[in-house]
């Protein structure tokens, strides 16, 4: 119970420092003068880089297991590069070092991924447990913000001072977690595997891969509440400081989802084809309420369905890597997971999406990318069969 709580802890604290980059991120941009195209372009930019970096460092964590090592590189680097990005007045200055900290810092989380599926067996209870516990600090860590009404949206150093505290103490957690299962653990049979390339397309199944086209046209989607709402919830519904409630709030509703989907899927009453249909057809709703309720109360049922868009999601699409990929490359599955199915849909969500904004403005954009969770819905129900059979570790 000792280690699973530092497992929850490492968590905790790694989602406070998404809490101050990710719904900051687009103000951050846009206090430096840049419109909504250049602000896509920028994120699509970060987006370039957090498709390339994970899959180099979640292979060397995979060869290496130096794992704690490798995250606390990876966030000092991120930080120190991060800060005069958000701070410095050239536009290509601020595209080259953007590029190589949101290469780095989004590096952590596919490798932290991997190295608690291959900690915890792949158990979705555990994981569930582990990986709300960062909901949770995410949940507070907003929460806080939104109370105190700090850091100040219009201020880029105050954004950057928060960056700095909360990095910090997650660089504490990280030095006391525990070290990665050496290689001696894994199965005999993975032996042969180390004669491979680092990475082949080969080592994964077909059913992996076409999952993977399944969930990455829903991140196309899922860019427009982690990217681009936050101007929306600022600039359009006048929110101010206090957006970041609204974000606690979505947050908080995926904590209690991580939760009760490990459950299910632990206890076999749902399967993870099951919930990343089932998200799919959320996201669906979760832009048309955007797009039909353009106020307060819709934005308030969009932010509590995303429990299903992220939460549900996460957890099943999680559980399916740890039933059709061995230990031995469970980091770099979800490195291919978060480069390919995840940063890669939302660098062209982002991009897409800054221009839409600029030129059909917020009701266009909902009601548009509505469509590619769609074509996901079709997908799964075409292929439910194939996904719904008894998956096995390649």
């Amino acid at each position: 119970m000792q280690v699973m709580f530092r497992y929850m802890m490492l968590c905790f604290f790694f989602q406070t420092t998404i809490a101050v980059t990710s719904p900051y991120l687009q103000l951050i941009l846009r206090n430096k003068g840049y419109s909504y195209s250049l602000v896509g372009v920028m994120l699509a930019v970060g987006q370039i880089a957090s498709i390339i970096f994970p899959v180099i460092f979640t292979m060397l964590s995979d060869k290496t297991r130096r794992t704690k090592s490798i995250v606390i590189i990876l966030l000092i680097v991120s930080v120190c590069l991060y800060i005069p990005a958000a701070l410095c007045g050239s536009v290509v200055l601020t595209f080259i070092i953007f590029f190589a900290a949101m290469g780095a810092y989004k590096s952590i989380n596919p490798t932290l991924d991997g190295y608690l599926n291959r900690m915890l067996d792949g158990d979705p209870a555990r994981y569930s447990l582990a990986r709300s516990s960062g909901t949770m600090g995410y949940v507070v860590t907003l929460a806080i913000f939104g109370l105190i009404n700090y850091p100040d949206v219009t201020d880029n150093r105050s954004m950057c001072t928060c960056l700095v505290i909360v990095s910090l103490i997650f660089l504490v957690v990280m030095c006391f977690a525990p070290k990665d299962r050496p290689l001696e653990e894994e199965d005999p049979s993975d032996v042969s595997e180390g004669k491979r390339k680092p990475f082949e397309f080969g080592r994964f199944s077909h059913k992996f891969y076409l999952m993977m086209l399944a969930a990455g046209l829903t991140r196309v989607a899922q860019a427009v509440p982690d990217h681009l709402l936050s101007s929306y919830m600022t600039e359009v519904l006048g929110l101010g400081d206090n957006f970041s409630l609204f974000v606690a709030l979505g947050a908080l509703a995926e904590f209690f989802m991580m939760i009760f989907g490990g459950y299910l899927l632990h206890k076999g009453k749902t399967t993870p084809y099951t919930l990343i249909l089932l998200s799919a057809i959320a996201l669906v709703v979760r832009m048309l309420i955007y797009y039909f309720i353009p106020s307060i109360p819709g934005l308030l049922l969009g932010q509590l369905l995303h429990s299903m868009t992220f939460g549900a999601y996460h957890i099943a699409i999680t559980r399916f890597i740890s039933q059709t990929v061995r230990h031995r490359h469970y980091s770099q599955a979800m490195g291919f997971y978060w480069a390919v199915a995840t940063n890669l849909p939302q660098l062209l969500g982002s991009l897409l999406g800054g221009v839409v904004i600029d030129h059909f403005g917020y009701p266009f954009l909902f009601l548009s990318f509505a469509v590619f969770p769609l074509i996901s819905v079709v997908i799964c129900l075409a292929k439910g069969t194939y996904f719904k059979q008894t998956t096995e570790r390649e």
